[in-house]
């Protein structure tokens, strides 16, 4: 796709994005998935409209290279008076008053040939580079919304989470009040039971805080009004199976090294800096070109009147070679250019490893949550029974407070253990599936 037409998709997502937001405005809530929100990225991120515009300069810079070669056309007229002394070329110096007036076109062309020839293959690899790296940045835009809207998710299921405890432990302080004012319990019981709900009061407002910071984020980087409160779909953390944890490891390391952007990225700055280094080491053997044409009337006389306008054309011709600094400054600018190549080449051995680093963490993620989102499913489940029975042992006057108490924070902590393992899982998930150099398309599931 061209810069232009690339420029134009952007224009055209950003106002179909703002015409679909429009049922959104300040203190207004927008009820949205994953994938719309993966939608909206690509349409209304701000860094993405960025690097579109990056690469409208990159293409702009590469047409301008393309023109080296192409003259300059000079249209108009040239007056010219003279009044007073001037020396003639034999040295005489005599008074003179004349006047004269060129009408008509010229061109002129002025080559540095070598320029001509490598500035263009080094700009079109330097397009490369920036698309390459346009690509880079919308990859980790993807993941920046996908990772903020799963925290909301988050967020607001750890919120749920903290509602239910408060009900639980108002139940239990009720409990164990009534039992203490008749005499069956104690009252330290009841005093310790009375406590549990002021702490999950206080989980539920930091609960709270946090969706609120997790919404501005997801309406920040999706480029929203300010105001605008996202509602999600989900009503549960949604499981994204991209990869299994049986994979090959060697495997998805071979298609990270094979797809990642940026190596393309590297690879075109590295051909770029090898055409500028070529141009640095043969310009000084290829000679710079200069012509200069003009074509049109001409006529001057003494005084300030113009006669005798006749048609006049010139041409001139320069041939040479430009030694900076006594052929120094060439050597100076070759140095420069070696060292930017093995620069690249020691970013690229860098990239390498971060590349097979972070495909190996990603998949020991991916594998560890895999194994833990069924054991945590059995915990919250063991702990739900668990809460139960020690509420009927209190009814039933076998049990003690305390027990109970510890079994509602026991469930507590086995559903937000739950929540964190989920969303853990899926941004393994997420970070595997983008080390391997893929979009986070918003139809991934």
């Amino acid at each position: 796709m061209s810069a232009a037409r690339a420029a134009h998709v952007l224009l055209v997502g950003l106002a179909f994005g703002a015409a679909y937001c429009r049922c959104a405005t300040a203190d207004e809530s927008l009820r949205i998935d994953l994938g719309t929100a993966l939608r909206l990225a690509d349409e209304r991120n701000l860094d993405v409209a960025i690097y579109y515009q990056r690469i409208a300069v990159a293409s702009a810079a590469l047409a301008e290279t393309r023109l080296l070669a192409v003259p300059t056309l000079r249209v108009g007229t040239n007056t010219d008076r003279h009044h007073g002394t001037i020396q003639e070329t034999s040295g005489l110096v005599d008074d003179v008053d004349r006047a004269s007036r060129f009408t008509g076109a010229g061109a002129t062309l002025a080559v540095d040939v070598a320029a001509a020839i490598y500035k263009p293959l080094a700009a079109r690899q330097n397009l490369d580079a920036v698309r390459a790296s346009a690509t880079v940045n919308r990859h980790r835009v993807l993941v920046d919304v996908a990772s903020a809207y799963l925290r909301l998710l988050q967020a607001q299921a750890e919120a749920k989470v903290a509602d239910a405890a408060i009900e639980r432990a108002n139940d239990l302080a009720a409990l164990t009040a009534n039992y203490a004012e008749t005499g069956e319990g104690l009252r330290a019981d009841a005093e310790m039971a009375a406590l549990q709900p002021l702490l999950w009061r206080q989980r539920q407002l930091a609960a709270r805080e946090n969706v609120a910071s997790a919404t501005a984020a997801v309406v920040g980087l999706l480029h929203l009004d300010r105001g605008v409160r996202i509602e999600p779909l989900e009503e549960t953390i949604p499981p994204l199976e991209l990869y299994a944890d049986d994979e090959d490891l060697e495997r998805l390391i071979d298609r990270a090294l094979d797809n990642r952007p940026e190596r393309d990225q590297l690879d075109a700055l590295f051909a770029a800096a090898q055409d500028e280094l070529k141009a640095k080491r043969n310009g000084l053997f290829i000679p710079r070109v200069g012509i200069a044409y003009s074509s049109g009337e001409f006529g001057g006389a003494p005084g300030s009147a113009i006669a005798n306008t006749a048609h006049r054309d010139d041409l001139a011709l320069q041939l040479y070679w430009q030694f900076d600094a006594f052929g120094l400054g060439h050597r100076a600018n070759v140095e420069a250019r070696e060292a930017q190549l093995r620069e690249i080449g020691f970013e690229r051995d860098k990239l390498h490893d971060a590349i097979v680093a972070e495909v190996r963490s990603a998949y020991a993620g991916v594998q560890s949550r895999h194994g833990q989102l069924p054991l945590t499913d059995v915990a919250v489940a063991h702990a739900a029974q668990a809460y139960e029975l020690q509420r009927n042992r209190i009814y039933d006057q076998q049990g003690l407070p305390l027990e109970a108490q510890q079994a509602m924070q026991a469930l507590a902590a086995a559903e937000l253990a739950r929540i964190e393992v989920a969303v853990g899982y899926d941004l393994a998930q997420i970070r595997l599936h983008t080390a391997l150099g893929n979009p986070l398309e918003r139809t991934t599931r």
